[in-house]
């Protein structure tokens, strides 16, 4: 039932063919569909907080809720408000963090400033 004037394309993950209006619609249409595109986010906020307490989890999103991760200049690296209001923490979604417990640990685990940095930047919402 196709016609003429209907543009096709594929999705990068499962390779179910999406149509469009128009041919200028299928050269900018996401690269999945819109079910493989919530289950890719998904599996990358998943693959984020991976490592992470639920307290830390729970923690991260109230920060990111209250506004309290603010993108600078550099693509992962975030300024981070300390839970009382009155610091800024220079974050990365990488693990880096100069709040007191970013610069007191050693181990691979991360304060809950890097698992807001991490959520944010895989749920693409970081600027």
């Amino acid at each position: 039932m196709s016609n003429a004037t209907e543009h096709t394309a594929k999705c990068l993950k499962c390779g179910r063919v999406r149509h469009f209006h128009s041919a200028a619609a299928a050269r900018h249409a996401a690269p999945y569909g819109r079910i493989c595109a919530v289950r890719v986010r998904l599996a990358m906020l998943n693959e984020a907080i991976r490592g992470f307490a639920q307290a830390q989890v729970d923690k991260a999103r109230e920060l990111i809720a209250d506004g309290g991760l603010i993108p600078t200049g550099r693509p992962g690296v975030f300024r981070a408000v300390s839970s009382k209001g009155t610091d800024t923490y220079l974050t990365s979604a990488k693990g880096n963090c100069n709040c007191p417990h970013g610069l007191r640990v050693t181990t691979a685990k991360f304060c809950y400033h890097v698992a807001g940095a991490r959520i944010l930047v895989a749920s693409g919402k970081a600027a």
